[in-house]
């Protein structure tokens, strides 16, 4: 007679359930802990690009800027749907899913042969002059303002003003921030001369001639002083001051 063999069927399921249900639960859980989800974690840091048509191209540069995207290529275009320096393309488009820091390229309007200045100030000097030249404009000169409690170069006027409509081409001038530079001559009048030396001297300035006046106001009070309140001067310029003297008491006949 033949022997019957053992069926070894239940011992081999157990063990598939004790030892292989655990092991596969175990590399599902790694999976999706090294695969899953920094896929998920990258999708949830993507930003959506601003919809910028439409828009002026400073303004548009801001709204990138504050999205947490930076500005890309911007090429100057012909159309004349949109007014000049109004942004008429983009890409990526708006509405699209990118990462921080993403490039945005935009296409702008040149219009006809005329550009409204745009509003750089707050800008910083680079940023600003590649703005003008997009826009047909040219910076000829450059001017530092000491203005120490601002960040260095940033741009704090802009010649012709913002909002201006001129030629393309048209020269232009920028104000920006230094430690040293030009600067409004503060207002001496009224103050006694040691008062005026100290103002002077903590703008960097030099007490240059100072001459006296017969006056009935106190001894020693400014009364003149050149450069005038306002006026433009830079370190290191000289400062005339004419003060104050007792008037001579009328010579008896």
């Amino acid at each position: 007679m033949k022997k019957r063999k053992k069926k070894h069927g239940w011992p081999i399921i157990l063990l598939w359930v004790f030892i292989g249900v655990p092991a596969i639960v175990l590399i599902l859980f790694a999976l999706a802990n090294w695969v899953v989800m920094p896929l998920v974690t990258r999708h949830s840091q993507e930003l959506a690009v601003p919809d910028l048509i439409g828009k002026q191209r400073t303004e548009a540069v801001r709204t990138i800027i504050r999205a947490g995207l930076k500005l890309g290529d911007v090429r100057t275009v012909t159309d004349t749907l949109f007014l000049p320096d109004h942004v008429v393309s983009q890409y990526p488009g708006p509405g699209r899913k990118v990462k921080p820091g993403r490039a945005i390229d935009l296409d702008v309007s040149r219009g006809a042969n005329r550009v409204v200045v745009p509003d750089v100030t707050g800008m910083s000097a680079t940023l600003a002059i590649a703005l003008l030249e997009e826009s047909g404009l040219q910076v000829t000169e450059i001017e530092s303002l000491r203005t120490p409690n601002l960040p260095l170069g940033q741009v704090i006027a802009i010649r012709p003003p913002a909002g201006t409509e001129i030629e393309l081409g048209t020269p232009m001038l920028l104000a920006v921030s230094a430690p040293v530079g030009s600067f409004p001559m503060p207002n001496l009048l009224g103050t006694d001369l040691g008062t005026a030396s100290g103002i002077i001297a903590s703008q960097g300035l030099i007490l240059g001639g100072v001459k006296n006046a017969p006056s009935d106001e106190p001894a020693g009070m400014v009364m003149v002083q050149y450069p005038e309140e306002g006026m433009s001067v830079r370190d290191r310029d000289t400062v005339h001051l004419i003060i104050a003297s007792p008037v001579p008491p009328d010579s008896q006949p």
